[in-house]
């Protein structure tokens, strides 16, 4: 599921709004001294900065080498499939569980939802993100008859599933969970476009697609971000 260590499939994101800065600042939203686990942590940048607030740090991937770069930064790892980590002992319940662009990858997402619930703590955080397939560049690929995979992206070969804002909401509300919070993060057009990555333009395309998607997120959000707790 994940790229060698060295090479993240997908390296961590620093522009604005992105989901990886979005679930980082929802995490430290939780305060100090958090249990967390990190499902699919891959190159493990999260856990990195997450690590000085965490009293009881977790994660699960099935890529051994990623494990092995965090030796010393996780408390517990699982090594292996996902439905086999959820459900192996943990020496606490965790007050933050934190699903970033892992759902998209699992044939049926909503079996393990359960299990993720068991293991909160009371009043703990679901922090999840998955790609908009509804995104305005599926559209219009789809309307002139185009459904290519690529390599990572919201059409990323390994995905299994694919989510809309509803569906997304659909899956936690049908799996005992209630949203408390939710983000449609804006098109990284800067990644497709180097000049917009670089002053002058940065500025004004970074602005462009905040602004976007939060006036149209089913259409213009890249992906989604949700907060939930138990129901």
């Amino acid at each position: 599921m994940r790229a060698a260590v060295l090479e993240p499939r997908y390296p961590w994101k620093e522009i604005p709004g992105s989901s990886h800065l979005l679930l980082l600042e929802r995490a430290e939203s939780r305060g100090e001294g958090i249990s967390l686990l990190d499902l699919g942590f891959g190159g493990g940048e999260l856990a990195r900065r997450l690590r000085p607030r965490c009293r009881y740090l977790c994660g699960i991937d099935a890529d051994a080498g990623a494990a092995r770069a965090l030796e010393g930064v996780l408390d517990d790892v699982f090594v292996g499939d996902l439905a086999e980590g959820l459900s192996r002992p943990w020496a606490f319940p965790f007050d933050v569980i934190v699903a970033g662009d892992i759902l998209e990858h699992l044939p049926r997402p909503e079996a393990l939802m359960p299990r993720i619930l068991s293991l909160l703590a009371p009043g703990g955080r679901l922090l999840l993100s998955v790609p908009n397939i509804a995104n305005v560049t599926t559209r219009l690929a789809l309307l002139v008859g185009r459904f290519e995979y690529s390599d990572r992206g919201i059409l990323d070969r390994t995905h299994l599933r694919f989510f809309t804002r509803k569906s997304a909401r659909t899956l936690l509300d049908s799996s005992g969970f209630r949203i408390v919070g939710e983000w449609a993060t804006p098109m990284p057009v800067e990644l497709a476009v180097p000049a917009l990555s670089r002053p002058p333009l940065q500025g004004p395309g970074r602005a462009a697609s905040s602004l976007l998607a939060r006036v149209a997120p089913g259409l213009f959000g890249y992906q989604f971000v949700l907060e939930a707790v138990a129901a």
